[in-house]
């Protein structure tokens, strides 16, 4: 794909105090049915069932896509001193499913300072005789890398995007919102993830929450633990780029919502409008490794109507593809959600990245507009890379990022991806490399068009569906191995000219 303009410390757990003691008095059924009264369901869920890690001279960065998740209500701890002369104190703040709050005081040996939650996760690492052959125990800030775990979630996380690595702070808010989840193995600025000495082959790595925090969140014995199956290759190049596995995801200033309703007819007022326009920088060459001719062509689809484009993909049961939904905006907040296609991981050379994969399609129609070639092309990472029209009604001038970024579409380990678009603004993709581009090696002279169908299996829901088809007008000529085209203007205007 081509797109114009388009990328611990660790310490030991510390003993607990009376409190501590007290909470382990309940058995894990007790604790379970305890858990709704006392706080959210804390849950470990797994991004991927197997994965591959680079080996850099015998060491590995070990973050097998474990996270912590919140589900039910947020996970909230506040943290802080009454003056620098007095100790650090840490009380978990509770959601009730009604409204309003109840805190709960625990022991500050949970805490490394204001650094985040002490010996939260154990991460154990067997090979295939089950022996144990490393361990580690990653420091926890809840507020590193939230994703959203479930389509009902909130629709932001409102907890600061770090913990404190200031010596002097007075106070921090650490947590994850109703439905998110956070990886404490994964890459921050900060910290990188955890080092374990391994050498290439099979292993198995198991996650565990460790017992305090069990006690103190009741969490059942089939939530506080979930295992990946590793492979170890020796890797090459730069260690540092390990580290960037998991990056933290895109934070949005966008108000939550207790809940986000699925909605069967979701009202005009809430629907973007998709349309094609007609395609451009449309040129002919002849491809000297595979030895075809082909026709290249750039393709833009913008967004108008009432609302952003926004495509969400949630992953389960640690499934390749993710079900993607549909979320629909109304002044500012989400009304609602539908189911709308998928998204799957492409991982060829200049994509690494989600694709929703019903976008756009492209075909090359002859003169009496029957199909004579197909793009290849079905998977798209939403993103807005070009203005089409920033003074239309509900136009976005300044969107929260422009172009393609190395997380803009999510990384292999993610469970959450959001591909947005604002009102106003267009995708640009290059179709010049084969199987994209037209193959016109057997197509005859004469005069074609090119078609972009935006919502091809009208799994989006629009404002208006009549305007998500283009043609642009192309005459091709030329001898094999030299194939030309001509593209006259479209409405007087004339970009190839």
């Amino acid at each position: 794909m081509n797109r114009p303009g388009r990328g611990l410390r660790r310490t030991a757990a510390a003993g607990f105090a009376s409190a501590v003691a007290a909470a382990s008095l309940a058995g894990p059924a007790q604790a379970g049915a305890q858990a709704a009264a006392q706080g959210p369901t804390v849950k470990l869920i797994v991004a991927q069932n197997s994965i591959t890690l680079p080996s850099f001279r015998g060491r590995v960065f070990l973050d097998p896509g474990v996270y912590v998740a919140s589900l039910g209500s947020a996970l909230q701890f506040n943290v802080q001193r009454a003056s620098y002369t007095k100790p650090i104190t840490l009380t978990q703040v509770i959601h009730r499913p009604g409204g309003g709050t109840t805190t709960k005081s625990l022991p500050s040996s949970l805490l490394d300072g204001f650094n985040g939650l002490r010996d939260f996760l154990r991460l154990s690492v067997a090979d295939t005789t089950g022996k144990v052959v490393a361990s580690t125990r990653p420091l926890f800030c809840p507020n590193f890398g939230p994703q959203r775990a479930v389509p009902d979630s909130v629709v932001t996380n409102p907890y600061p995007p770090g913990c404190g690595f200031d010596p002097f702070p007075k106070s921090l808010v650490m947590g994850l919102a109703r439905g998110w989840a956070a990886d404490p193995s994964g890459f921050s600025f900060s910290f990188p993830p955890p080092t374990v000495r391994l050498a290439p082959g099979k292993y198995k790595v198991t996650a565990t929450i460790s017992p305090q925090f069990v006690r103190v969140l009741h969490v059942t014995a089939a939530d506080a633990t979930a295992s990946v199956k590793l492979t170890v290759v020796k890797g090459g190049g730069c260690c540092a780029a390990a580290a960037s596995k998991t990056a933290p995801a895109r934070a949005r200033g966008l108000s939550p919502l207790p809940r986000v309703p699925y909605l069967a007819n979701p009202p005009a007022a809430a629907l973007p409008d998709l349309v094609p326009l007609p395609s451009w920088q449309i040129s002919a060459f002849h491809d000297r490794r595979s030895g075809r001719d082909l026709l290249a062509f750039n393709a833009t689809v913008w967004v108008g109507g009432n609302s952003p484009l926004d495509v969400e993909g949630f992953r389960s049961d640690g499934s390749p593809v993710m079900k993607a939904y549909q979320y629909f905006w109304r002044n500012g907040h989400v009304v609602g959600r539908a189911r709308a296609g998928t998204m799957g991981f492409d991982s060829k050379q200049g994509h690494n990245h989600w694709h929703f994969e019903q976008f756009a399609r492209y075909t090359l129609l002859d003169s009496a507009r029957n199909l004579a070639v197909r793009s290849h092309k079905v998977g798209f990472c939403i993103a807005p890379s070009d203005p089409v029209n920033l003074l239309a009604p509900h136009a976005v001038w300044q969107p929260p990022f422009i172009g393609f970024g190395d997380f803009t579409c999510g990384l292999p380990s993610a469970l959450w991806v959001q591909e947005m678009m604002p009102v106003g603004w267009g995708d640009t993709y290059t179709q010049s490399v084969a199987g994209q581009a037209f193959d016109i090696t057997s197509v005859p002279n004469g005069t074609y068009y090119i078609e972009v169908i935006a919502n091809p299996q009208h799994v989006l829901y629009e404002s208006n569906t009549r305007n998500d088809v283009s043609l642009r007008k192309v005459i091709l000529g030329g001898t094999p191995g030299h194939r030309t085209v001509q593209v006259p203007a479209w409405h007087g205007i004339d970009p190839e000219g």
